[in-house]
């Protein structure tokens, strides 16, 4: 509309880096650390109780190795179970059966939520969940001269 009347210019155009501040807290956004770490976490604890598993019932599980690098919803439930159906009949430590339990119930869903938060993510470092256009900008202080 001002380009119409004559009083806008469009031969150059110039940006700035206006930065807006945004209705969201530290507290609403995602942080691709943290989900990578909680990833790590899953995958370092499903190793755990693969290994207990296969020292414990060598037989049923024979040499089979498996890592676990960025294991998949689906390569939960299925380790799960070939752990569950290994350690059947064996004397087998409370702890790990609650693991093994909460494992089943929990990881699937953390890592397809972690899944979805990734590629909202791509190439940032966050995001916030109230708006997922919105990146986390620290203020930073100037160094102080005394």
């Amino acid at each position: 509309m001002l380009y119409d009347v004559g009083l806008l210019d469009i031969k150059d155009v110039y940006t700035d880096g206006t930065k807006i501040e945004a209705n969201a807290n530290r507290y609403t956004f995602v942080w691709g650390k943290a989900v990578k770490k909680s990833r790590e976490r899953i995958a370092k604890q499903l190793q755990e109780l693969w290994d207990y598993a296969a020292e414990t019932a060598k037989e049923e599980l024979g040499q089979l190795e498996e890592k676990f690098e960025n294991p998949s919803p689906q390569k939960v439930l299925e380790t799960v179970e070939k752990i569950n159906t290994a350690l059947q009949g064996k004397e087998v430590d409370p702890k790990v059966k609650q693991k093994l339990r909460y494992a089943e119930k929990n990881w699937p869903g953390k890592l397809a939520e972690y899944e979805q938060k990734e590629e909202v993510l791509q190439e940032r470092n966050s995001y916030s969940k109230t708006d997922e256009d919105a990146t986390f900008m620290q203020a930073r202080k100037g160094k102080q001269d005394h």
